[in-house]
Order: C-alpha cells, then structure tokens, then sequence
C-alpha cells in the first residue's frame, strides 16, 4: 500500500497533534457530568462477578442469602459460565472487569474506569494507525478530531459494555494489518490475527471489519499469503477462537433463540426493507461524517447526504493520482462503510432491526474517520480543486459533528433506569447487615456494588414494594427501580 502522505505543517502540525490526543483523553475522563446505569451494564457487572441469569434459580429455596455466599461464586469459571449463559458475546470484556474490578473496587465509577482506560489507549491505537496511514500532519489532525469528538465513540467509552474494548482491539488489529500489506512479515500478520480474535472474543459484531481485513489480504497477497511462515502465523489465533467456540456453543444457541424471540416480537410492528435500506443510508452518511440526518432524520435528508458521501467517493477515486492510491481509498473506504452493508444484512435476515443501531457501528469508527481524512488528502493533493472549495468541505464535516458532539454530552438529566447503585450506597455508609428484597436478582446486583468483603444477609419477599434496609439505626425503605428495557 501506499506510504505515509506527505509532510503538511510537520512541526506545528504534530504539536497540535498531541493536543487533540490530549483533548481526547480529557473529553473520556470528565465526562459523562452525570452517569446512570441501564440494562445491558447490569448484565456486564454481574457476569464480571460470575453471576447470571441462571444464578437467582440457586436460592429459590432459601430464605436468607449471606453476601459471603454470593461472593463465592465470584470466580474465573463463574464468569465464563456466566457469559455463555447470557449469549456467550464479550467474554474478554468480563473477565477483564472481573480482575480489574478486584483491583479498583464495586462502585459504578470503578467499573466505568476501565471502559475509560480502553477508550483512552483506543484514541493512542488510532493516532499510531493515522500517523502510519496519513503520517504527523494536519490530515491526522483532521482524524482525530472527527473520532475524539464522534459521539458514537464517546458514549460507548462511559458506558459498562464491551465497545471501547473492541475498538481497541480492532484499531490494534488495523495497525498490524495495514503493515503486513506493506511488508508481508509474518509477525505482522500473527498480530493481525491475535488482535481480531481478540476482537470478536470482546464483541461478535467486530467480524464486518474483520472480514474486509481477510478480503483485503485475499486480494491483495493471493498466493504468498498461504506461504508456510504465514499459515503457522495464522494456526495459533484461528486454534484459539476454534476452542472458544467449541466450549461456549450453548451460548451460540442461547443467541439464535434470542433473535427469535426479537423476531417474534417485532412480527406485530411489521417489517419494511425500505425502512432497512433508509436506516443502512442514514449510518453510512453519518459515520462518514455528513452527520446531517442525526440532526433531522427526514428521508430526504437521508438521501441527500447518501448521495453527497457517496459523491465524494466517486471524485475521490478520479483524483487519485495512481493505482496505489485507489486501492487506498477502497480499502478504507469498505472497512468504513461496509459495516452499514453488513448490519444491513442481518436485518433482512432477522426480519427485524436490531441491528442497525448505533452502537453497533462503534468497530468502524476509527476506519470512518481516517477515510475522511484520507479523502480530504485526495482532493487537496489535486490541482484541479481549489483549496477554497476544499477548505468549505472541511467546515461542512468537522462543525456539524462539533455541535453534534457538544449538544449530546451538555449537561442535562439523565433517565434513572436502576435504584441500586443508591441503595448499595445508603448500605455501605449506614452499616445496614440486612437487605430485603422483592426478587433475589435485586440481591445479586447490589451485592455487586458493595465495597469488597462487606457482610450483609439478604432476605427474599417477592410482596415487597420497596427495599428494607434494617441497621444500626433502625430499619429504613426504599423504592424498588428497576426499568430493563
């Protein structure tokens, strides 16, 4: 492939550089202002702790619970069980908060601190990958300042789920990938493939980028790449997630009948491929950076920037000036805006819209951001577009998703979905020993949220209405709030 694009403002161009990286990181740790947890987050804390859906189904029988019982399920192969009882997605991300919550504690900001951590190794992943791709310039400038401020991204790295683990994963995979293009080492491409496994192990939906990765080599290597250096690079990681698959196939089949279930629900709502192909639009337009339908979702809107993204692409490809840049600009392209084809696809044959959702689209945000830039490069290394008109451009991308950015994370009240991280709050400061619970899954929760080693005796009413703390100063209530939607 090609080599790094030539030197713009190199010495004030890599200061500002190491400024956006540096906003990026203050933008992951200060915000959110205000953080709430929902459904899905309850299910990474509680399969971090080795406890699942199933786990409730253990004390149906008993009428008290000690925390102590409960923290002995908090185990390595808990944990893995766990996770294939849900659906055996994200088990890198669990066992990971498993040991890293063992370390920095239960509260809910300890356990969003690792997504922050990931989030921020992912924006150094990404400016290593830029400054391979586009080199220390004001390109990569452009980049970064489109995936800091992508709002995809940010709310993905505050929430208590696999993504910014997965953008890691995949940025890391991108690096080693676009290097063995380059040089065919075979321990570039061993990285290649430990890195993608270690995506898909954080989150299954990392494969739309994965695949183009293998479509890519496939083309562009043909024959060497089935060399005998290459194929025993490859065994290991392929062995790898061969065996993982193997031991959490009930989870595979755990999810098959989760789709049906979605299927049969959304059955009522009806199904529309027009509204398929209008959604498939709608996320590549905004991921390339033409963020105007996440302002006015309107199908004319939709349109219009389908059209200008796809536009760009077209005069991309006429100004590029030789068969290397095209073939840059392609690949980029695809692993921008094949996921919108891929999560596409599985709707059509879900029969429901599950997938086309935004968070969904996190694995391809760094690869969006640096075919903008890439683009960009494009029309300003051509003399047959004046740098004015490129300049406007620029402006009619990077504002939007600056106002984009600042309107989504100003600070404003956020819904409560769940009352527990309260209650194991009031629970810890007041030296409450008894808890009482309308429904023992409550129990587990909270329990994850104490403080390590603390001693409580949950009881079970399912009449309750509230939470009964019973301590030191007496006994107390609390409202159950639990919305799992």
């Amino acid at each position: 492939m090609v080599e790094p694009v030539a030197q713009h403002g190199n010495g004030l161009a890599q200061k500002i550089n190491i400024f956006c990286v540096l906003f990026g990181i203050a933008i992951i740790l200060f915000l959110p202002l205000k953080k709430e947890i929902w459904y899905d987050e309850t299910i990474s804390v509680l399969c971090a702790k080795g406890l699942s859906h199933d786990t409730p189904l253990q004390f149906a029988d008993s009428s008290v619970v000690s925390s102590e019982t409960i923290n002995r399920l908090n185990t390595n192969a808990n944990v893995f069980e766990a996770t294939v009882n849900d659906n055996a997605n994200s088990y890198l991300y669990n066992i990971g908060l498993h040991w890293f919550s063992s370390v920095c504690g239960n509260s809910i900001g300890a356990y969003m601190l690792l997504t922050k951590l990931l989030a921020i190794a992912s924006i150094l992943a990404f400016f290593m990958l830029c400054r391979q791709i586009l080199g220390n310039n004001y390109f990569t400038t452009l980049a970064l300042i489109l995936f800091n401020c992508d709002i995809d991204f940010i709310g993905m790295s505050h929430e208590i789920r696999a993504y910014s683990m997965g953008i890691l994963f995949i940025t890391l995979a991108g690096i080693y990938f676009f290097r063995f293009l380059k040089d065919d080492k075979p321990l570039h491409l061993f990285l290649t493939g430990l890195f993608s496994v270690a995506a898909i192990l954080t989150h299954f939906l990392s494969v739309y980028i994965i695949l183009v990765f293998l479509g890519a080599m496939l083309l562009y290597k043909k024959a060497s790449l089935f060399n005998l250096k290459n194929i025993v690079a490859i065994m290991i990681p392929v062995a790898l997630i061969a065996f993982y698959f193997y031991l959490a196939y009930p989870g595979l089949q755990t999810m098959d009948r989760q789709n049906h279930e979605i299927q049969q629900k959304a059955m009522a709502g009806g199904f529309s491929l027009l509204e398929v192909l209008m959604r498939t639009l709608k996320f590549t337009a905004i991921n390339l950076k033409v963020v105007f339908p996440a302002f006015r979702d309107h199908k004319a809107v939709i349109l219009v920037c389908f059209l200008f993204v796809t536009s760009l692409f077209i005069i991309g490809l006429k100004l590029a000036k030789d068969k290397e840049q095209r073939n840059q600009l392609l690949l980029l392209f695809a692993l921008a805006a094949g996921s919108s084809l891929f999560l596409g696809a599985l709707c059509v044959k879900s029969h429901h819209y599950t997938a086309l959702y935004y968070r969904y689209f996190s694995f391809c945000l760094p690869f969006c951001s640096l075919y903008v830039a890439y683009l960009v490069y494009l029309l300003y290394s051509s003399e047959k577009i004046k740098k004015i008109y490129i300049s406007g451009l620029v402006g009619i991308m990077v504002v939007p998703v600056l106002l984009l950015c600042a309107i989504t994370f100003k600070k404003k009240n956020l819904p409560v979905k769940y009352g527990h991280p309260d209650v194991a709050i009031l629970i810890a400061t007041e030296n409450i020993n008894r808890l009482t619970v309308p429904e023992w899954k409550d129990a587990l929760l909270i329990n994850s949220l104490l403080p390590a080693g603390y001693k409580i005796n949950y009881f079970c009413n399912p009449k309750a209405d509230s939470f009964i703390l019973v301590g030191s100063k007496g006994e107390q209530k609390m409202p159950v709030f639990r919305k799992e939607d």
